[in-house]
């Protein structure tokens, strides 16, 4: 009988339109230079997994406590725009190995990871997870926005993604995929001033996105209508429905840090057949954002994404993952978004006073 990889099943783990109406409204970014706001970003993954008809549930959650500056705007409107990551906080669930969880605030400066950087028989080492994942607290990078909000360009970002998948280990990379990686980072920024149309347009109006998937490891790809859905003084709605799909060319695998050994090899391969034949259906999205009139950042925003997964199973057959993705993001302070879980509230005085 086959055996099951692990390393190979963590890989996986990553309306009626309204007519236009009103006056059209150019929506470009009007932030100010030196203009800040914080956000508490939080992704959500939940996966049920049928291989031959054992059943295993995975999950992970992921929430980005970001401080964002604007330091520059030109006579173009051309935005700089300095991220800082103040907090990281997740929690993993793992088949057959338990659970992880980490909160950089509870990690402490110069903490390493346990001495083996995989946790032996081809699994990674959990410590070494929350430490390479802790470590992206700090963190301070640069992008550059056009006035509509679309990244041009990014820096401060190899080093600080190098370091942290040496933290993880190669297996612990590999299942960090989706988090380490550049396309992440670019998600992050972009979401402090919320999708827009990048020309002007009434209230009704409707505009097609297409990106690849940037909360994924996996080669996927979203097809999306969005909709200016409604306007005024303060601030503006925009709605999205869309697909999910299969991106076409060939399959890559992140491999993460170190060095293969023979075993590594064969997972790598073997994920890397199960994504070549790997099939979607069923793939929808929907999603909202709220956006400031005045200021021009994010005041809310949430997506939703489902699909099923099929795809040949390590133990032969095939195997199927219905799985769910929801990513929010609010505005928020630093005092409430730097207070830890379950922090005690003042002591009531004597007698109750």
């Amino acid at each position: 009988m086959k055996r099951i990889s692990v390393p190979t099943l963590l890989f996986l783990s990553l309306a009626t339109p309204l007519a236009a109406q009103g006056a059209e409204q150019d929506l470009r970014i009007n932030a100010k230079k030196g203009a800040t706001a914080w956000f508490k970003h939080e992704s959500k993954m939940e996966q049920s997994i049928d291989m031959g008809g054992q059943q295993m549930d995975m999950g992970n959650s992921v929430t980005y406590t970001l401080q964002v500056s604007v330091k520059e705007i030109d006579d173009k409107g051309m935005i700089v725009l300095e991220t800082k990551i103040a907090r990281i906080a997740g929690a993993m669930t793992i088949p057959m190995m338990g659970d992880v969880e980490f909160d950089s605030l509870d990690q402490k400066a110069g903490d390493a990871p346990a001495e083996d950087e995989d946790g032996g028989m081809g699994m990674p080492n959990f410590d070494a997870i929350g430490v390479a994942m802790s470590s992206l607290s700090g963190t301070t990078f640069i992008a550059r926005l056009d006035p509509y909000g679309k990244i041009t360009s990014m820096d401060n970002l190899e080093k600080t993604l190098e370091t942290a998948r040496e933290k993880a280990g190669r297996m612990g990379a590999q299942m960090l995929a989706a988090q380490l990686n550049a396309k992440n980072f670019e998600r992050l920024a972009e979401s402090a001033f919320g999708p827009r149309p990048d020309k002007a347009m009434a209230v009704g109006g409707t505009w097609e996105r297409n990106e690849d998937g940037k909360s994924s490891s996996m080669p996927i790809q979203n097809k999306m209508k969005m909709t200016l859905a409604k306007h005024d003084d303060e601030a503006f709605v925009v709605t999205a429905t869309g697909t999910v799909e299969k991106t076409a060319g060939e399959v890559k695998v992140d491999a993460g840090e170190g060095k293969a050994d023979d075993g590594d090899d064969e997972a790598d391969a073997q994920t890397k057949e199960m994504l070549a034949k790997m099939e979607i259906k069923n793939g929808k999205l929907s999603g909202s954002a709220k956006v400031s009139r005045t200021d021009s950042f994010l005041l809310e925003s949430k997506s939703t994404t489902t699909m099923d997964l099929l795809m040949p199973s390590p133990m032969g057959g095939e195997m199927t993952i219905n799985q769910k993705m929801t990513v929010t993001t609010t505005r928020t302070t630093a005092e409430v978004a730097m207070k830890k879980a379950g922090a005690s509230k003042e002591a009531p005085k004597e007698g109750g006073k």
